[in-house]
């Protein structure tokens, strides 16, 4: 009979060892997976303050200086342009809005193509105004909406 009874105690030990570091294996791993979870908020956190773009363009834009005479000197901007191919980004040209509440009167969206919205309009006085609103969001990241005002001139000479 304690032959018996040392038989199940060693058994009941080494049952007893195994689910103790089975626990300390479990909580290790947990540990490990809370500080993984931590680590993603602090970066999901920092992509929260930043734009973030679908996509990008690269735009070379002539100076308005050039005259593009034989021996003179060009210059221009290279500029990275970042944008969303989603429906949350738009320009949206007004002939006037109001700003609280956000109303636009008269509005017509620009279509994008390859990260650009362009627009022709007639220079039919000597001075015409466009008006409107750019607005972006993205899944992540910050938003931006800023209104947008120009006015463009005839050349006069």
């Amino acid at each position: 009979m304690t032959k018996a009874i040392i038989i199940v105690f060693l058994i009941f030990s080494i049952l007893s060892c195994t689910d103790k570091n089975q626990n300390e294996s479990t909580t290790a791993k947990l540990e490990y997976l809370k500080s993984e979870n931590d680590s993603l908020r602090k970066i999901v956190a920092d992509i929260n303050t930043k734009y973030v773009f679908d996509s990008i363009t690269i735009r070379d834009i002539p100076s308005y200086k050039n005259t593009y005479e034989l021996n003179s000197k060009v210059s221009g901007e290279i500029v990275f342009v970042g944008y969303n191919i989603n429906k949350k980004t738009n320009v949206i040209f007004v002939d006037s809005s109001s700003y609280n509440p956000k109303k636009l009167y008269n509005p017509d969206t620009l279509k994008l193509n390859n990260g650009g919205f362009f627009y022709e309009t007639d220079l039919n006085a000597d001075r015409i105004y466009l008006k409107g609103i750019i607005e972006t969001q993205g899944e992540y990241g910050k938003g931006y909406e800023g209104f947008y005002n120009t006015v463009i001139g005839t050349n006069k000479n």
